[in-house]
């Protein structure tokens, strides 16, 4: 059975677009079925036994979602990584698990400590700790040894405990540690060449370990290699400790997750001396809630992309008030947010006008090429442009 005998299979369970079931724990099943059409199904004898209660609808409905039920249940061998030669390990179960995990986090606790090396001559380069209280992609209160971070939804309250002062801005997402991990594991998922390689207890915890390698575009010809290490709890599918060398820098981060602690509104409030400076960037921009306004404002033809990664939307726009100062390359530019739906992907797009030029500034934290048909898209369409890629630059 071909890839084209399990999708007519997948399109009888959901004939045109009414699906037969109405329970999202079902449709979740079904919809990741189809995604492991093409590369994990390798066992002929189980896809036979598959098709042959095509027969009967019903007797179909219950044995394949038997079938993937027991993938979940029971890390069945035969579903691996869909990367590379195809070749099926166990691992894939520890990743799938891994991202439902995460997917469910409504409220969470979360302290985190990172500790950079040079692995050269072994000198601690930054070491920090902070504590986060998570009540929603845009909603969460971050304390570390200098900084305490608070954002609301719309705007975010950085305070520096050494200077006493505060800075009211835009909120980043990817700020959280915990929409960070959340999108290191749906990159994993869909990306990452992983394997299991082995067990370990870490402070009395039983860990699954799996290795991620990463290849890292330097030039059309230059690659290197990334490889993460992360330690999965065997119980909860969270990272407990992420180990990830990059060059000659090793990053090793410990979490410690709080289960326990109910989160509320009172959590997120700064509690800071109320005689705090607080500088105000909203004062100095104009913010923007559809592409239209921002069109508008523009001074001159914003050019708006059109092949952008799929699930991607319009969050806002944003610009500077104009400076006195005519030089300030700020006075003519205008930035674009984009984010999907669950907040862990991000595309920032500033635009400036320079003489007859538009020059153009991506940050993204896509890091597996998916905004290459964007940008060929924008340079076979405008002739007056100079695009930069920066990515994974928004953490």
């Amino acid at each position: 059975m071909n890839s084209d005998d399990l999708n007519k299979l997948i399109d009888e369970l959901n004939i045109n677009s009414k699906s037969a079931f109405d329970d999202e724990e079902t449709i979740s099943l079904l919809k990741n079925l189809k995604d492991l059409k093409e590369a994990y199904y390798k066992d002929k004898d189980v896809i036979k036994s598959i098709k042959a209660k095509k027969k009967r609808k019903s007797s179909l409905i219950a044995a394949t979602l038997i079938f993937f039920t027991s993938i979940q249940l029971f890390n069945l061998p035969f579903i691996g990584t869909k990367i590379g030669d195809g070749t099926l390990t166990p691992s894939y179960n520890i990743v799938y698990a891994m991202q439902k995990a995460y997917d469910s986090v409504k409220t969470i606790v979360l302290d985190t400590s990172i500790v950079e090396t040079n692995i050269k001559n072994n000198k601690v380069i930054k070491k920090e700790s902070w504590k986060e209280i998570y009540a929603g992609p845009l909603s969460y209160r971050m304390e570390g040894c200098d900084q305490i971070l608070i954002a609301d939804g719309t705007k975010t309250l950085n305070y520096d405990k050494k200077s006493k002062k505060g800075v009211l801005k835009w909120t980043n997402p990817l700020a959280s540690p915990v929409l960070e991990l959340k999108s290191q594991v749906d990159d994993i998922y869909k990306y990452g060449n992983y394997k299991l390689v082995g067990s370990e207890n870490l402070d009395g915890i039983d860990t699954n370990v799996i290795k991620v390698e990463t290849e890292i575009k330097k030039s059309k010809v230059k690659v290197r290699i990334k490889t993460d290490t992360y330690w999965i709890d065997k119980k909860t599918n969270f990272i407990v400790k992420h180990e990830e060398l990059n060059g000659d820098v090793k990053r090793i981060v410990t979490y410690n997750i709080d289960f326990n602690t109910l989160v509320n509104k009172d959590d997120l409030k700064p509690n800071l001396p109320e005689d705090v400076y607080v500088y105000n960037t909203f004062d100095n921009m104009y913010i923007f809630n559809s592409i239209e306004d921002a069109k508008k404002a523009s001074d001159f033809d914003l050019i708006i992309p059109d092949k952008l990664p799929t699930g991607l939307k319009f969050f806002n726009a944003w610009k500077y008030k104009k400076d006195p100062n005519p030089s300030n390359p700020y006075n003519h530019s205008i930035q674009l947010c984009y984010y999907n739906e669950d907040y862990t992907k991000v595309v920032y797009i500033e635009e400036f006008k320079k003489g007859d030029k538009i020059l153009i500034k991506i940050s993204t934290n896509f890091v597996h090429g998916e905004l290459k048909p964007t940008i060929d898209d924008l340079k076979s369409k405008y002739r007056n442009i100079d695009i930069t890629l920066s990515e994974s630059s928004v953490y």
